[in-house]
């Protein structure tokens, strides 16, 4: 069976899945590396035939992220799409500065929660449909790695940020982390996977055009 790689930029709405399922009309085995969530938009790399078996090669590879936070609001997805389990107002009116500073302390290889809506699985079952039946969850804390966390721009009360991370990281950890270190708190608004190893998001096809 030939291997092909697609690389596809997601609208916001769609899940990967249904992403992947429109290549499954055509080919009897296809899969994708690294989720996307329905919120984000970006860079999706779908595997087709044998480059499925490349998938953790593809999964361990940094990834690159633009997007936008609101401060003075926690869901309990930690990204807008949740709902909200508090609101404050920020008691600090950073200067961008300030802000990257503790942007910057987040740097490294850190210890990271991931959000109880995720794919990561307990006893089989992934987090996010258990949390939807009510089920108590408490991810593991993992080590991973940021290599860069940066404020972009400042419209208070959103924040621009861009970040560059290692395999395995939860941007919507990050910045709720970061909206706890503020003492305001923080949802991820918007998300965008910008690039994928060497694979950028300017080569990617749009859904149309598959």
């Amino acid at each position: 069976m030939s291997g092909e790689i697609r690389l596809i930029d997601k609208p916001v709405g769609f899940t990967s899945f249904q992403i992947v399922k429109i290549f499954k009309r055509y080919h009897k085995k296809v899969g994708h590396a690294g989720t996307l969530d329905p919120f984000a938009s970006g860079l999706l790399i779908v595997l087709i035939g044998s480059a499925t078996k490349d998938f953790v090669s593809y999964q361990n590879c940094s990834k690159e992220y633009t997007g936008e936070m609101v401060l003075g609001m926690v869901t309990d997805t930690y990204d807008i799409a949740g709902n909200i389990i508090e609101q404050r107002c920020s008691e600090k009116n950073y200067a961008i500065d300030g802000l990257n500073q503790i942007a910057r302390s987040f740097t490294g290889e850190i210890e990271q929660v991931p959000p109880r809506f995720s794919a990561i699985k307990q006893g089989g079952v992934k987090l996010y449909e258990l949390s939807r039946q009510g089920v108590a969850v408490q991810p593991k804390k993992r080590k991973v790695m940021i290599v860069r966390f940066l404020i972009t721009r400042v419209a208070y009360p959103i924040l621009h940020f861009y970040a560059l991370v290692g395999a395995g990281v939860y941007v919507r950890s990050l910045v709720f982390e970061y909206g706890k270190r503020l003492g305001c708190g923080a949802t991820v608004l918007s998300l965008r996977r910008i690039r994928i190893g060497e694979y950028r998001v300017e080569a990617a096809q749009k859904i149309g055009e598959i």
